[in-house]
């Protein structure tokens, strides 16, 4: 069984592992809180609370060779009238790449999911999912733009036959030292027997560091499942706005530690699966990010990871989302 407490040494020993064998190592774990809330149906209520710790990091082995690391856990109760259910989201991730003199990259990436629902007592249902893949991109500098293709593996589907494949580009631009513009768009194409269905998502933020230690950032997302395949009366869609704020404390002459805040509003419209369902979710979330050696201070729980190009899935870019 996974213990944080575990984690927490393993991430603590890195650094001092690094050192003493001339590897460098730049990452940053985030311990955050989030708290969701919306009005499911009329008269109906929807609530998820949960509470995370998300890792992620990079071995540098030398200037062309590194290794990414990523963790992420999230355990919470999902309560939808009145009938709490308890939801762990384990992840981890794993990615080789290898750098070029002229700023080019190519990686592999492995990642995966393990989602638990404890519906009654001992009674647990579990969605396991795998995806790996290739990506590709330009560093130029003031930013950088990237490319993958993927699939994603569902574990546990017994004689189901389901395919998905991943496909997606991302990209960063420095307009000023203290201004940063990140976009993505993501898209899963989904094999359900013989019916071809589609996710798409698309996300644009920035981060804005006024030189006090405060900083402020946001985003905004839409995503869309095609369900025209099944002869659906519309599709499944979601938009999105966050707005957040962050505090470096080492400005204050603490811990080099960073207090994060964020709002975000998604507006479902579910009504191709279920008429008349539209409800809108708020969430509100905190976060406190440590970051290790040069690794970046942007918190790790944000609901702006999808738009800085950190997932390659639209189908996981959703599920984190909440």
């Amino acid at each position: 069984m996974f213990r944080p407490a575990i984690l927490a040494g393993v991430l603590a020993a890195l650094p001092a592992v690094s050192s003493a064998q001339g590897i460098e190592f730049d990452g940053a774990v985030t311990f955050g809180a989030a708290f969701n809330s919306g009005e499911f149906v009329p008269g109906l209520d929807l609530t998820y609370n949960n509470y995370s710790i998300d890792f992620d990091g990079d071995l540098r082995f030398s200037e062309e060779f590194s290794l990414g690391l990523g963790f992420g856990l999230t355990s919470g109760d999902f309560d939808l009238g009145g009938s709490p259910i308890n939801v762990d989201l384990l992840s981890l991730s794993v990615e080789p790449e290898y750098r070029f003199s002229n700023g080019a990259y190519v990686g592999a990436y492995y990642r995966m999911n393990d989602l638990d629902f404890a519906l009654l007592g001992p009674i647990t249902i579990g969605i396991d999912t795998t995806s790996y893949g290739v990506f590709g991109g330009y560093d130029f500098g003031q930013g950088h733009i990237e490319a993958f293709y993927g699939i994603t593996d569902l574990g546990n589907t017994g004689a189901l036959t389901l395919d998905i494949v991943d496909y997606g580009l991302s990209g960063a631009y420095e307009v000023t030292p203290d201004l940063e513009i990140y976009a993505a768009v993501l898209r899963s194409d989904i094999t359900f027997f013989t019916v071809d269905l589609h996710a798409t998502v698309f996300s644009i933020g920035a981060d804005y560091d006024f030189g006090n230690g405060i900083g402020v950032y946001g985003a905004v997302s839409a995503a869309n499942l095609d369900l025209s395949a099944l002869g659906a009366p519309s599709d499944i869609t979601a938009t999105g706005l966050t707005l957040g704020a962050t505090y470096d404390l080492a400005q204050s002459g603490s811990l080099p530690m960073v207090l994060s805040a964020e709002y975000s509003r998604t507006s479902l419209d579910l009504s191709g699966l279920i008429p008349g369902i539209e409800p809108d979710i708020n969430r509100f979330a905190v976060g406190l990010t440590i970051p290790i050696g040069n690794g970046s201070s942007a918190p790790l729980n944000s609901n702006t990871r999808t738009a800085r190009g950190d997932y390659r899935s639209a189908l996981e870019s959703v599920l984190q989302s909440f």
